[in-house]
């Protein structure tokens, strides 16, 4: 998937929100209600009987589930495996019975769709990208909460009322493991969703969900990269340069900490931190340290399933990228980094041109490859794409 690609997928599931103004203008700022189409793609994203879809999937999400309610009439049934899709919707009627909202986690496998929204925003944002759906019976009632994750909230069966606070979201942390302080909802906009209807909120933003019927929503949750972990990668950047940075900075520390003294540290970290605002001067570092990072983040993706196809490989097979292949090119002197979701290629900066084309060429065949290169090189290096899952072999007939 090119990012052109991803643009588009993007502006097919928020129509007709321009994607420009989505992520310029309301990512971290604003919660907005993006209303339903006539022909609309996102009510799709779990496909044509999205209830069948869950269900048929068992076996995968059916110990995974949670649930939640504002004001629940018995303890939750357990969370665990179940042999049927006919027993999975009696644990999910059991869970309704109590007053409760069930949550289906790891979706992104169980529909085309829904997956390759997902990679589209992985690819424009170079972060890690989950979804979940909620499934509520007509009187449930989700407690006030917030998310840890900025979400796109996709309605798609039944009508929820939602109701948003109007306060601007302090973008808390995710790392934070200190029980958030309790709150009220003092201002709040009332949002009533059907359908089709889309929702986006910053993480933190307070709200609380009633079910007016029947309900099925989609929760598409992501973390924009924030200014700390750009400093966290600049940080990361220097300590694979330096070994003092990998260094441990004490013996004691259990001593250290209930003393709360911690001899020379202090000193250790204000000159680390020194050396880093001068070499963050330069904006080259923070460039290839950022570059390292999306290398890093990119390759820690879910492994894509390379094709089942593969027939023997010469200079007139034709090859194309799978349909959510994605990668990020990072360089050193002597090699090329290409991270794909699961894994890295590594080659030789001899190769530099030959693995450009065949990173930004969605089908071709191996003679196509430019560079002064053997068939017998082209095939092996080919052969590396093809193992990893990035491309697939097309059948011919």
């Amino acid at each position: 998937m090119l990012v052109a690609e991803a643009y588009g997928i993007i502006g097919d599931v928020l129509a007709p929100l321009p994607v420009g103004d989505f992520f310029d203008k309301i990512v971290g700022q604003q919660f907005i209600k993006v209303a339903a189409q006539p022909i609309n793609y996102r009510t799709t994203l779990l496909g044509p009987n999205p209830e069948d879809c869950l269900l048929s999937a068992f076996a995968a999400v059916a110990p995974k589930i949670t649930s939640h309610a504002a004001a629940p009439m018995v303890p939750p049934p357990r969370s665990e495996s179940v042999a049927s899709k006919e027993a999975f919707r009696s644990k999910i009627e059991a869970f309704h019975t109590g007053g409760y909202t069930v949550r289906i986690p790891d979706l992104r496998s169980l529909s085309p769709g829904l997956d390759a929204f997902m990679r589209a925003l992985e690819i424009v944002l170079h972060q890690p990208v989950e979804a979940a759906a909620f499934w509520s019976r007509g009187d449930a009632a989700a407690p006030l909460h917030h998310d840890d994750q900025d979400i796109v909230v996709i309605q798609l069966q039944g009508r929820k009322r939602w109701h948003i606070s109007s306060g601007r979201s302090p973008l808390p942390n995710v790392w934070k493991s200190r029980p958030s302080e309790s709150y009220e909802l003092q201002s709040y906009t009332e949002v009533e969703v059907g359908p089709g209807d889309l929702l986006y909120l910053p993480r933190g933003t307070a709200h609380r969900v009633d079910a007016l019927s029947d309900s099925l929503h989609l929760s598409i949750g992501f973390v924009p990269l924030t200014l700390r972990e750009a400093v966290i990668a600049t940080l990361d950047h220097l300590s694979d340069l330096d070994r003092p940075w990998r260094e441990g900075v004490s013996k004691h520390l259990a001593l250290d900490i209930r003393r709360n003294e911690f001899n020379d540290l202090p000193t250790k970290v204000r000159a680390a931190l020194g050396q880093m605002a001068h070499l963050a001067e330069d904006d080259g570092f923070i460039a290839q340290a950022l570059q390292r990072r999306s290398s890093r983040v990119i390759g820690d993706l879910n492994k894509m399933a390379p094709s089942t196809f593969r027939p023997p490989l010469n200079a007139t097979t034709l090859l194309r990228h799978a349909t959510l292949a994605t990668c990020h090119l990072s360089a050193d002197d002597d090699r090329l980094d290409v991270s794909y979701p699961g894994g890295h290629i590594y080659v030789h900066r001899a190769v530099e041109q030959s693995v450009l084309f065949i990173v930004h060429t969605s089908q071709f065949r191996i003679q196509d490859i430019p560079g002064v290169l053997t068939d017998e090189v082209r095939e092996a290096l080919v052969a590396k794409f093809v193992d990893s899952g990035f491309l697939h072999v097309v059948l011919e007939s």
